[in-house]
């Protein structure tokens, strides 16, 4: 397999854990400390970054 579509692959995974992660802090914590939903979002972005330019690099 290619390496952007593994990058896409972890991407996808990522955007997941974001959309969990936020979920369980507004419903225990809304509004209370850092959202650690950021780190996982943040890695996310990078790696669909990564993956596009890959992308876009070999067409």
């Amino acid at each position: 397999m290619e390496t952007h579509r593994k990058l896409t692959i972890v991407g996808v995974i990522l955007l997941a854990v974001t959309f969990l992660i936020n979920y369980y802090h507004q419903l225990d914590h809304p509004g209370v400390g850092f959202n650690y939903a950021y780190v996982p979002g943040v890695a996310m972005l990078i790696a669909f970054s990564l993956s596009l330019l890959m992308f876009t690099k070999d067409r």
